[in-house]
């Protein structure tokens, strides 16, 4: 398959076929701790983080929750007192620019945003009505890719 051959169909395969439109939510006054409990009961890698009326506000993901566990292991090496990390509210760890998708993203367009910017969790948005309608991983992506493009080939 040539180089073009491959980047139409990949622009072809659209978010809403591969996003989970059950998108879990965390409000921003919520802890780390519950965080993890979240993330952990789920098996996902970041949460889209929405205030009172459900606008999103930022977004959350391992990465930031690994990188404050770094923080919290240099802290006690410096034997520097540790702040009480369980504690810690959303608002304060969240990234506030997020960069959303909608439905109609094509995979190649995704892959692009994900790659350039080592974005590693997209919410699908409906953007006039400012409402999260799902959900994509880096997951999501590479089973896309790699899975996905192995049966498309192998069909007659």
């Amino acid at each position: 398959m040539g180089v073009k051959e491959f980047e139409v169909r990949l622009k072809k395969i659209k978010a809403r076929e591969l996003m989970s439109r059950f998108a879990i939510t965390i409000k921003e006054n919520e802890t780390v701790t519950n965080l993890a409990h979240l993330m952990m009961r789920f098996k996902i890698s970041g949460v889209p983080v929405v205030d009172k009326s459900g606008e999103i506000r930022g977004i959350v993901t391992a990465t930031d929750l690994f990188n404050l566990m770094k923080n919290i292991v240099k802290d006690m090496d410096g034997r520097t007192d540790v702040e009480n990390y369980p504690a810690i509210r959303i608002d304060a760890l969240m990234t506030k620019d997020v960069v959303t998708i909608t439905e109609e993203t094509s995979l190649y367009e995704i892959m692009r945003i994900m790659c350039d910017k080592d974005i590693h969790t997209l919410p699908v948005m409906v953007l006039s009505k400012k409402e999260i309608v799902g959900v994509i991983g880096r997951r999501d992506i590479i089973n896309a890719f790699y899975v996905g493009q192995n049966q498309l080939e192998s069909r007659p």
